[in-house]
């Protein structure tokens, strides 16, 4: 399973299942279904009987306008860094917080499924960007970053992305 490769416990906005990081720079290579693979291949288990399991959510950061976009444009940028005590909360499913076992505050989980980021306005119902949403491919990670305004940026795995691995 290719999931939760990048998420609140990271330093930086990344992809929560990268198809790819071999095209990153080596401090962005957190690993990805590819490397995944080659490694087990590389360790003796046939290719063919490798199963890859994609996941179809993503994951909420705060992300101060400053930090989400290129200077003086409307394009995302590619790691931003996030507030990490301020996690938005995610799609009706997600876990809006509350006391742990040990009387600690876990605050909300964040998370989008992918009927989610449809309910939400990240994507239509043909699984494409929403009119009016910011989004950057990165063709490295074959991963989509939408935004729904500037203070809430998602990172989520794009399904038709993951035909591309081979």
């Amino acid at each position: 399973m290719d999931y939760d490769v990048w998420g609140s416990w990271s330093t930086g906005v990344g992809p929560n299942a990268p198809l790819d990081d071999s095209c990153a720079s080596s401090s962005e290579q957190q690993g990805s279904a590819a490397s995944a693979v080659k490694a087990w291949s590389n360790a003796g288990m046939p290719v063919d009987q490798i199963v890859l399991g994609v996941p179809s959510y993503g994951h909420s950061y705060s992300v101060n306008t400053s930090d989400a976009f290129v200077p003086g444009t409307k394009m995302l940028t590619a790691y931003p860094a996030f507030n990490s005590s301020n996690q938005p909360v995610g799609d009706a499913w997600d876990d809006t917080g509350s006391v742990d076992a040990c009387g600690i505050y876990q605050g909300p989980g964040g998370t989008f499924n992918f009927w989610g980021l449809i309910n939400g306005g990240f994507l239509n119902s043909e699984g494409t960007t929403a009119p009016g949403i910011y989004y950057r491919f990165d063709s490295c990670s074959q991963t989509v970053r939408t935004t729904l305004n500037k203070e809430l940026l998602l990172f989520l795995m794009h399904l038709l992305s993951a035909l591309r691995l081979q």
